[in-house]
């Protein structure tokens, strides 16, 4: 009986709409304006995106909304986190003291501009994404707000946030 290989081509992808905001305020200030101006209510998630890169862990704050009525989820996430760790002592250092420095990680390292990411995942077509991008401009703190396209995501792997 001869031998049979199924190859699977296109994995499954779950269908969401992303936003790139630029805007230089905190996450939980922009979660209260978002809510403010586009009528959601963004609460700050018990867990945090995080992952393990190069022995570090890295946090990325999360944001979500269930919109009940128009079936779909708002998650508002951070691309940018700083880490902190303590480096060995400085051999030239006089007494020793380890050195505290930052590291910044990317969720998105191919969008290194953008300040956070608002990602709206839908059951159904019910969100119009251009009327959701003319209120973000509306919002006096956030400079830049546009959508990203599927195919322009390299690493979709870090927006799955189960």
């Amino acid at each position: 009986m001869p031998a049979y290989k199924l190859v699977l081509d296109e994995v499954f992808e779950e269908s969401y709409k992303l936003i790139a905001i630029h805007c230089s305020v905190e996450e939980y200030k922009l979660a209260f304006l978002l809510n403010k101006y586009l009528n959601l209510k963004l609460a700050r998630s018990r867990k945090d995106i995080d992952f393990q890169i190069e022995g570090m862990r890295i946090l990325f704050a999360l944001y979500t909304y269930e919109d009940q009525l128009k079936y779909c989820t708002f998650s508002l996430v951070s691309n940018v986190s700083k880490a902190e760790f303590k480096s060995n002592a400085n051999s030239n250092s006089l007494f020793g003291i380890k050195e505290t420095t930052f590291k910044k990680s990317y969720l998105l390292p191919e969008f290194k501009k953008v300040d956070f990411f608002l990602k709206i995942e839908e059951e159904i077509e019910g969100v119009s994404e251009k009327l959701l991008l003319e209120k973000i401009k509306e919002i006096p703190q956030v400079s830049l707000a546009y959508s990203i396209e599927a195919h322009q995501i390299k690493s979709k792997e870090n927006l799955i946030f189960d």
